[in-house]
Parts: C-alpha cells; sequence; structure tokens
C-alpha cells in the first residue's frame, strides 16, 4: 500500500479550490452583467475615497459608507430604482445594502468586491 506525500496532497487540494474560485468569480461577472442588461440600475462604489481614487468602476458612483457622505447621499436616492453596491470585499456593501433595505429601498443588491466588477462593461 502507498502512502501519498502530505505536501501533494495538500497542493492538489490547494489547486483544486483555487481553480474553483476563479471559475465562480468568472461565473459571478457573467452573472452580474447579466443581471445589470436584465435590470439596470446605479452601480454604488461604498469605498473610502483613497480606495475609489486608487481606481474605479467607470460608471459607478461614490458614497463612501464609513463617514456621513454615504447616508447624505442615499438620502436624495429613488427608493424605488436598482442600486448594485460595492466595496473592497464585500463587507461595507453588505452593510450598505441592509441600511437600504431598512430605509425603504426596494432594488439593492451587494456586488461583493471591486476586483470582481472591476473589468464588469
Amino acid at each position: 500500500m502507498k502512502i501519498f506525500n502530505p505536501t501533494v496532497i495538500s497542493f492538489l487540494l490547494l489547486s483544486f479550490f483555487a481553480c474553483n474560485q476563479a471559475s465562480n468569480a468568472q461565473e459571478f461577472v457573467k452573472d452580474v452583467a447579466t443581471q445589470l442588461k436584465k435590470e439596470p440600475g446605479t452601480i454604488v462604489d461604498v469605498r473610502t475615497s483613497e480606495e475609489w481614487n486608487s481606481g474605479h468602476h467607470t460608471k459607478a458612483i461614490h458614497a463612501d459608507w464609513l463617514s456621513d457622505d454615504f447616508r447624505k447621499k442615499a438620502a436624495t436616492w429613488d427608493k424605488n430604482k436598482t442600486y448594485y453596491l460595492h466595496c473592497a470585499a464585500g463587507g461595507r456593501s453588505s452593510d450598505a445594502v441592509e441600511y437600504m433595505k431598512k430605509n425603504g429601498f426596494k432594488k439593492v443588491y451587494n456586488l461583493g468586491g471591486y476586483d470582481g466588477i472591476k473589468n464588469l462593461k
């Protein structure tokens, strides 16, 4: 009976999960693109100004979740329109989506992190 080297097994498992995540990321962007075509809306980048200035989606508007800026801007938005929020990794945008829903917004979606959508057309 042969015993496999734990290093080889670890490498194979990590390779499998890395490939699976890349595939999921591509599928996520494809799904987002389809959703945006089906239900156009406003992309809202809730990252800080520094993060925004380091690069942002060309069609996004900026509203920093960590400052009063977000709440001030959100108060002026139409609650019946569709909004797609993202941040750097998905945490802040998740909080912002929850805030918007609690404040009467009907169609609000979390796109997760910027890396997942930055090449979205």
